[in-house]
């Protein structure tokens, strides 16, 4: 019975294939080749599984058992168009043109073989003969043309019959997705957004569509519609790259580090995120207070990625930012050993040891090299800056001022001056190194222009006077100019100092010496306040004073020549 039975349903599915594969009219009374129906059906099973090389072996055999089977010739055509048969593709699509069933699917497959091959013109001509044919399957042909023409560089024929494919269908979101990029690269903006809008439609979760928009969104400077465009098209998909990377970008640039942390806490989790990507990670975490989590970020890059240069300048940039000095400067020198002729890591090592921000957390964490060692650093950063970058030259200018070294400093800012002109920043440091020198004509030559360009700003309209007041002259126009930036900001000790120093410069040493002390009270430790404040117990015979005002100066710049100079003359050493 089992036996019986077993081939009674061979012969019903035998039965029901042939029906399949016949085609109407032909043969229909004619036995079947049973061997061709199996291939056949095999043949479609591994298709169905995508292994289409095997399963072309299949339809090969099929078609050889039953070599007039028009169903079995189209599937022969499509899956040899696949494989890259082309020629054999060609053959039997051909074969099938005259076909009253299969005529106009084959012409697809020849048009797909023309594509594939790189003839798109002839592509398009079959898909046009098929787009003049009432009973073609309009809208599938419309979208394969519209590629072809898109690929052709024929972007306005593409976004027509897109067009024509919604209109057929408005519930396909590919269509709207493809006509929607389309309209962005051909500029038109509002219309990509209403394309892409309509494939979000018919697709919540079209995360090409999402990521799309927020592109156009981006690019438009609606930056709060690009971040929920990019996080909607991680709801599709979460880890596509793109979307985090440029989400993230956002949020750094936006100062949102609580977000971007989160952002990127599951990734970090679950393994998805490559070095670079745990860098940035480490970055969020750092900013956004999380300064452990960072350092555990970090501390597991060192272990993987060794001394790496982006790893080596983050970690001297958070640890600089600590006050952890000491520390940061041995990242810094391992940075240099990894990467030696990169002039940028010999500027990272003279910011921590000239221009540091802040005192050290603790005495440990305090530089001690002494200034020949120092120097060793700012030469090697003056032998690499280039001559044609205006702030490199500008750095190393600033920075050899501060090293009290101004001669050597002003080539170096006037290259910066003439590479960037009427920059603020360079003439404000030039203004600075000519005052140092005595030189204040040079130095007023600078802050003029940037005053009258901005005369609202006090910082400006204090250094103007206080260089007046240097030099000694128009000190009516000084003590204006500084009493303007004092009514910005009263409080402000570094401007006293300059309306206590133009009282002096008038002759009052009383009023100055009240306006002085007014200022180092304000401004904390301050050694040129300090000089000052020695200059006007000097004025008023008050010579203990005045020795103890300079005493604090010089142990604030023990450098300073002009105030042990003016000790000696006190008759101290």
């Amino acid at each position: 019975m089992k036996k019986r039975a077993f081939s009674l349903a061979r012969v019903s599915l035998a039965l029901l294939i042939a029906a399949a594969l016949a085609a109407p009219g032909v043969r229909a009374a004619e036995a079947y080749d049973e061997n061709a129906i199996s291939a056949f059906l095999k043949g479609a099973y591994l298709e169905s599984r995508n292994e289409f090389h095997e399963a072309y072996k299949y339809y090969l055999y099929a078609a050889a058992r039953e070599p007039d089977n028009t169903r079995i010739l189209l599937r022969l055509a499509r899956i040899a168009a696949r494989v890259g048969d082309f020629d054999r593709a060609k053959e039997h699509a051909e074969r099938l043109l005259g076909s009253r069933e299969h005529g106009m699917e084959a012409r697809l497959v020849l048009a797909e073989v023309e594509y594939r091959l790189g003839n798109r013109d002839r592509s398009l001509e079959l898909l046009d003969e098929l787009r003049a044919r009432d009973d073609a399957p309009l809208f599938e042909v419309l979208g394969f043309y519209a590629r072809v023409a898109q690929e052709a560089g024929k972007r306005g024929a593409a976004i027509a019959a897109l067009e024509e494919a919604g209109a057929i269908d408005g519930a396909d979101a590919s269509i709207w997705y493809d006509l929607g990029v389309l309209r962005a690269e051909q500029g038109d903006m509002d219309a990509a957004v209403s394309a892409l809008a309509k494939a979000i439609e018919c697709n919540p979760d079209h995360g090409g569509a999402h990521f799309a928009l927020a592109g156009i969104h981006a690019a438009a400077g609606r930056r709060a519609d690009a971040k929920r465009e990019y996080r909607e098209t991680m709801r599709s998909d979460p880890y596509s790259r793109g979307a985090i990377t440029a989400l993230a970008d956002m949020l750094y640039e936006d100062g949102e580090y609580a977000d971007g942390a989160a952002l990127l806490d599951p990734l970090f989790r679950d393994g998805k995120l490559d070095d670079g990507g745990e860098l940035v990670y480490g970055r969020f975490l750092y900013r956004a207070g999380r300064a452990e989590d960072a350092l555990a970020v970090f501390g597991k890059l060192l272990g993987t990625m060794g001394d790496r240069p982006p790893l080596l300048r983050v970690m001297a940039e958070l640890e600089t930012e600590r006050g952890r000095h000491r520390t940061a400067f041995g990242y810094v020198k391992r940075l240099i050993k990894a990467e030696p002729e990169r002039f940028e890591n010999y500027i990272g090592a003279l910011v921590i040891l000239y221009a540091p921000q802040g005192a050290p957390v603790s005495p440990e964490e305090a530089i001690s090299l002494d200034d020949a060692e120092k120097r060793e650093y700012l030469d090697e950063a003056a032998k690499r800056v280039s001559e044609a970058s205006a702030e490199n030259n500008y750095l190393v200018g600033t920075i050899l001022r501060k090293a009290g070294d101004p001669a050597r400093a002003e080539p170096y800012l006037l290259r910066a001056e003439k590479l960037d002109p009427g920059n603020e920043g360079t003439g404000l440091e030039l203004a600075a190194l000519y005052a140092r020198m005595g030189r204040f004509d040079d130095a007023l030559r600078r802050v003029v222009p940037l005053y009258n360009r901005n005369s609202d700003d006090a910082s400006l309209a204090n250094f103007y006077g206080y260089l007046l007041a240097e030099k000694g002259e128009s000190l009516d126009l000084a003590e204006k100019l500084v009493s303007k930036a004092l009514a910005k900001e009263p409080q402000n000790g570094y401007f006293l100092d300059s309306l206590g120093w133009i009282r002096f410069k008038a002759g009052d040493p009383r009023a100055a010496l009240d306006i002085l002390l007014s200022a180092a009270e304000k401004a904390g430790d301050d050694a040129v306040i300090w000089e000052h404040i020695g200059d006007a117990y000097v004025e008023l015979k008050e010579r203990v004073k005045a020795r103890e005002a300079y005493r604090k100066s010089l142990e604030l710049d023990p450098k300073s020549r002009s105030v042990a100079d003016k000790m000696k003359n006190l008759g101290d050493r």
